[in-house]
């Protein structure tokens, strides 16, 4: 049973993959939010969300939310490296 299991998961996996690279180009945009005033505010908040609704709104965003979360994740980590 785990030898039909494993190629199952890994294209659930795959698809899962490749439709959030394609909502990623398609759907998905990466937007900057700025705190106030240059220099004089909060840093700048840069997160990934619909062009035309805030962060967390719809159900495609709550389906990738775990994708986006890592590539936020990898993102901030390569640049404050």
């Amino acid at each position: 049973m785990a030898r039909h299991l494993r190629p199952l998961l890994a294209g659930l996996l795959g698809a899962y993959v490749l439709g959030y690279g394609v909502a990623r180009v398609s759907i998905f945009h990466a937007v900057e939010r700025y705190g106030g005033l240059e220099g004089k505010g909060p840093p700048r908040q840069d997160f990934i969300t619909r062009r035309d609704r805030p962060p967390g709104d719809g159900w495609v965003y709550g389906l990738f939310l775990p994708a986006i979360k890592a590539e936020e994740a990898t993102l901030g980590w390569i640049h404050n490296r």
